[in-house]
């Protein structure tokens, strides 16, 4: 009896949909080029098993395209719009059914943000798409351009989700009861040329794929998961299946078994890794051709150097722009505010020093001094003289206090490059 009850539990709780809301299908002024596949698609819906995508193209929407979309891959898709808001970025995405309303406001939006520098305001946004409770609207949360500080404030009645762009993120989002329930999307660019598919999509326990059910499982944590049988403890790393724990992982194996490979695989999986390669620290530029470069490239420092201060005047001329510098301005804070918020709640693993360093030792040379004197005194001693030269003549003493005062000038040098180091 007992393992029929666990084994309608799985049943049950297995029953997940696995979503990818933000997509792009269209280059945009905020996108590089490249040319859109309805093939590739599929093939990404199919090989990742998704349930449900949203079609979220950088301010802009385009009905015949999603229409298109919608016929193809036979499963529920939403239409939606990423947006420049006040500097950073939102996803807000429409029901099916008011496509062609939809449609009629991404103009508007279209309409104001004419260069990749644009955005709109808070203000611009209620007045164009009037009430913003008929949509799922998904803030960039702990992911770059975020939207913080007033703007989110004042977003914060409409949304229940932040999209982050990792994994640990994720997770320590998932855990911190202060903030917002986290998703994590592709953020992937449709393309003709694409080799492999992102690893970044995110299960809910909603039951139906609806909007409004989608709206109220985000407002519930236990119901969003990066797995769809290990809920958030492992996550999947590539498309066969293969899987990786949102903790500490360790590979292991022998020589020729495809650890590099594997962490070669993982590299191109996720963004924003730190791989430090096998031997990368300690290798050197042995032949003549690097030694070649190696010297052309010390003489072009010398050269930047000479001309450094009229070069970096006439950069930052070139440069200016009031409005990324007071974007920059507000990032700052906004980031200090944070780390020193979020200082506490850094894991393990973040804390761990990836290198470390001592302080130079300063060696002490009194000995030779002391023995200088020592010897000084033998040779200015007169009351002793005829037996001292008895035993050690005079030149022999004279000869050594002079090498020894060379010792202690060679000494006293390398005291003062220790210093300066």
């Amino acid at each position: 009896m007992a393992s029929r009850i666990l084994f309608r539990f799985k049943l049950i709780q297995f029953n997940y949909e696995k979503i990818d809301f933000h997509i792009h299908t269209i280059p945009t002024i905020s996108d590089k080029h490249f040319d859109f596949c309805i093939e590739n698609f599929k093939k990404y819906v199919n090989d990742c098993q998704l349930d449900a995508v949203a079609i979220t193209n950088h301010d802009l929407f385009n009905t015949e395209q999603y229409l298109q979309i919608k016929e193809t891959l036979g499963i529920t898709v939403f239409p939606g719009i990423e947006i420049n808001l006040e500097y950073g970025h939102i996803l807000l995405i429409a029901k099916e059914t008011e496509v062609d309303d939809f449609q009629e406001k991404c103009n508007k939006v279209r309409e104001k943000i004419i260069k990749n520098t644009d955005s709109i305001t808070f203000e611009e946004l209620h007045k164009i798409f009037v009430d913003l409770n008929n949509y799922l609207i998904i803030p960039h949360y702990d992911k770059k351009p975020p939207i913080y500080g007033s703007t989110l404030e004042k977003l914060e009645p409409f949304i229940s989700s932040g999209e982050v762009d990792s994994a640990k993120k994720f997770i320590r989002n998932i855990k911190d009861s202060s903030k917002l329930t986290p998703v994590l999307f592709s953020d992937t660019r449709i393309r003709k040329d694409m080799g492999s598919f992102a690893p970044r999509q995110t299960y809910l326990d909603c039951g139906e794929i609806s909007l409004e059910s989608i709206k109220l499982c985000l407002k519930d944590k236990t119901k969003v998961f990066l797995s769809k049988e290990d809920g958030n403890s492992l996550w999947q790393i590539f498309q066969n299946g293969q899987k990786i724990s949102t903790g500490l992982n360790i590979l292991i194996g022998p020589r020729s078994s495809g650890k590099t490979h594997t962490l070669e695989e993982i590299t191109k999986s996720i963004k924003r890794t730190k791989y430090i390669r096998q031997f990368s620290l300690v290798q050197g530029k042995d032949d003549d051709d690097s030694f070649k470069t190696e010297i052309e490239s010390k003489r072009g420092v010398v050269v930047d150097d000479y001309l450094s201060g009229i070069k970096k005047m006439l950069d930052d001329v070139s440069k200016i722009n009031l409005i990324t510098n007071i974007k920059s301005i507000d990032g700052y804070i906004e980031s200090l505010k944070k780390s020193a918020v979020e200082f506490q709640n850094q894991d393990l693993f973040s804390k761990c020093k990836l290198f470390s360093e001592e302080l130079f030792s300063i060696s002490s040379k009194s000995n030779i001094a002391t023995l200088i004197e020592a010897i000084k005194t033998i040779i200015e001693h007169s009351e002793y003289s005829n037996l001292i030269s008895k035993h050690i003549s005079t030149d022999s003493l004279n000869n050594l206090i002079i090498e020894l005062i060379e010792v202690s000038r060679v000494e006293k040098l390398d005291i003062k490059k220790e210093i300066l180091c």
